[in-house]
């Protein structure tokens, strides 16, 4: 009888356990997601002495400018996302002061 009890404790222990574990991996994988939402992938071109900045995945237009500075300055804020180049490395911003350096 003895054996039996402790057999449905631990029955029911593992059960829970599994429960919380799942919710634990729900939470986490909301989290990511939320993060991976935040981050875009950004492709810098040069035409004309300005930079124009388009989403790599949707092209959608994000940002001009003549200097890195006034392109950064004209990403949408406060939306909470992260713009970077499309080595998905280097913030946008490091992207257009490098591509700045090299041409000139």
């Amino acid at each position: 009888m003895e054996f039996v009890l402790l057999f449905i404790v631990l029955f029911v222990a593992w059960f829970v356990y599994q429960y919380y574990a799942y919710k634990r991996d729900m939470k986490i994988k909301e989290a990511l997601t939320d993060f991976m939402e935040r981050i875009v992938i950004c492709n810098v071109e040069k035409r004309d002495g300005q930079y124009y900045l388009y989403h790599e995945i949707t092209k959608q237009f994000l940002a001009q400018g003549k200097t890195p500075q006034e392109v950064y300055e004209n990403l949408p804020k406060n939306d909470g996302k992260f713009y970077l180049a499309q080595d998905g490395k280097t913030e946008i911003k490091a992207e257009l002061e490098c591509m700045q350096l090299k041409s000139t």
